[in-house]
């Protein structure tokens, strides 16, 4: 792996609490406790950080675009608050069965990250708390870290690039500052 320069995080189970009901307003929206400290540890080390998250609840009319952009605009601005810059926000809107190239575990979202932030796939690291997370690291040639804080127990089976799983993000970002 070349030297680390950017993560790609996930959200849902990752920076937030990934709520049953989804997170449909600022009220929904709850940081995970070790989130914005792991926040900084990775933007002390000089890694660039992007978001890439599927959100379904917009393709199926649940959520309104305008909703979704008010709740990444409060993540973005708590995440400024505590002195960390996230390059864009990057969200599927489709429903699973919309076959889109953008859903994952398809690569689009992390492939328009990488391109964004002008980074090589062996450059990244996804951070996800879910196989269709990690699936989507590994289709688009990027490293992946599971962490505990979502949907629960590491995937079972092999995954290409797949570092391991560790109890939060925090961890993750201990380990991943160390790459950077």
């Amino acid at each position: 792996m070349k030297p680390l320069k950017a993560v790609l995080l996930d959200r849902d189970g990752v920076l937030n609490v990934n709520r049953q009901g989804h997170v449909l307003s600022l009220a929904d929206w709850e940081w995970l406790p070790q989130a914005l400290r792991a926040c900084r540890r990775l933007s002390a080390a000089g890694l660039r950080l992007a978001v890439v998250t599927n959100q379904a609840v917009v393709g199926r009319g649940v959520l309104a675009e305008e909703q979704l952009h008010a709740i990444h605009r409060r993540m973005k601005d708590d995440l400024l608050t505590a002195g960390v810059a996230v390059d864009e926000v990057w969200y599927c809107p489709h429903e699973a069965t919309a076959g889109c190239a953008c859903r994952k575990p398809e690569p689009g979202l992390l492939l328009r990250a990488l391109a964004s932030l002008d980074v090589g796939p062996h450059e990244a690291v996804m951070v996800g708390d879910h196989k269709s997370d990690l699936l989507a690291a590994a289709a688009a040639g990027v490293a992946s870290v599971h962490v505990r804080t979502g949907r629960g127990a590491p995937p079972t089976g092999d995954i290409r690039g797949y570092i391991g799983s560790v109890p939060d993000l925090d961890a993750a970002a201990v380990l991943l500052a160390a790459l950077a």
